[in-house]
């Protein structure tokens, strides 16, 4: 009965970093108090419940469409305001400078971590989808945290290669996440770039594949350019520090959910599957059908409400927000972590080799 409201948690961050904006300016204290309701997200993923999330098909989809609408302004209505803030910043006592600076640390905390979700998660569910509309508000979303071409290097790249050796998005088995960030962040831009010249039939010597507006990741790139400056005129040079700052740092909590999504699955040593098993009530609700990820996966175009769960897969420990810390904190660990999964799903599976 109030399944569908659970839906409504992928409201907390990006309202609490809203909230966070727009009552500015803050003490350092009062700065810092608006980390909790992070804490308190992540607190819930590690110690919460289990959930297996089932499809709705009752709810009327208008809901779960508005869902999306509302996160798609936040989104953009934060990015503002963000920018307002750090225009509006005092530098001018050494107080102002503390004072300020611990503004900046929590802001880019705050706003990247909303970003996340608001922006990449919500994109990831509208380019999936086949009205023009929608797709162009993925990409709208995206350019927000400068990673347009997403769009190529993942619906014509991971889910056309996904388990394979070539998917450039999947982890290798053994590869650290510091490796698989400098691999990826890079490696996406070239890999769209290659499938936009293969599909404009453009040689690689050829002048045209630098200037045609025809190609999908220019026009990324120029549009990307064009906020930046913007941002520049209108907000000043700190403030687009701090829009490339919380781009970056939004794409880095995507790259990380990608590499413990897919972390050693392309390995022929092991059982194959589509990913790993989140099992998390939280981050089944607050991530928009992104953590139902083996089933995104069986149906890509199935949108996020109707997502079956599959747990065909090795199981994820803890939550998205939790592996997000652990990969990046502690890799080690959560490396051995994983080899025993996959081991234990290898065995499992009866396909031992």
């Amino acid at each position: 009965m109030f399944k569908p409201f659970y839906h409504l948690l992928s409201f907390v961050l990006p309202v609490s970093a809203c909230a966070f904006l727009a009552s500015a300016p803050h003490s350092s204290l009062g700065a810092l108090a608006w980390t909790l309701p992070f804490w308190a997200v992540l607190l819930l993923d590690w110690l919460g419940p289990e959930n297996r999330l089932q499809p709705d098909r009752q709810t009327p989809k208008v809901y779960y469409d508005g869902i999306l609408l509302v996160l798609a302004a936040l989104q953009i209505i934060n990015v503002v305001l963000m920018l307002v803030y750090v225009s509006a910043l005092s530098w001018q006592t050494p107080a102002d400078w503390l004072t300020s600076a611990v503004n900046l640390v929590v802001l880019r905390f705050v706003v990247a971590t909303s970003s996340g979700t608001s922006a990449i998660v919500v994109a990831h569910e509208l380019i999936h989808r086949p009205q023009k509309y929608w797709q162009c508000l993925g990409r709208l979303l995206l350019l927000s945290v400068c990673y347009d071409h997403f769009v190529i290097t993942h619906k014509q790249g991971h889910h056309l290669s996904i388990t394979m050796a070539d998917d450039v998005a999947a982890a290798r088995f053994g590869e650290p996440f510091k490796a698989y960030w400098r691999r990826v962040y890079v490696g996406h831009w070239r890999f769209a770039w290659r499938l936009e010249q293969q599909r404009l039939g453009l040689a690689d010597g050829d002048v045209m594949h630098w200037v045609t507006l025809k190609n999908q990741v220019l026009q990324g790139v120029f549009l990307e350019l064009l906020v930046l400056v913007l941002v520049l005129v209108f907000f000043g040079g700190l403030a687009a520090v701090m829009f490339i700052y919380q781009a970056v740092a939004a794409v880095r909590i995507l790259e990380a959910v990608n590499y413990f999504q897919h972390w050693g699955l392309s390995d022929s040593r092991f059982a194959k599957s589509f990913g790993w098993v989140n099992s998390s009530w939280l981050s089944s609700y607050l991530f928009i059908g992104l953590a139902n990820h083996i089933g995104h996966h069986e149906d890509e175009n199935t949108p996020f409400y109707e997502i079956a769960y599959s747990d065909q897969g090795p199981k994820l420990p803890y939550g998205y927000f939790v592996m997000n810390l652990w990969v990046k904190l502690a890799n080690a660990s959560y490396q051995k972590m994983a080899e025993r999964e996959l081991l234990r799903f290898q065995a499992g599976s009866g396909e031992l080799e």
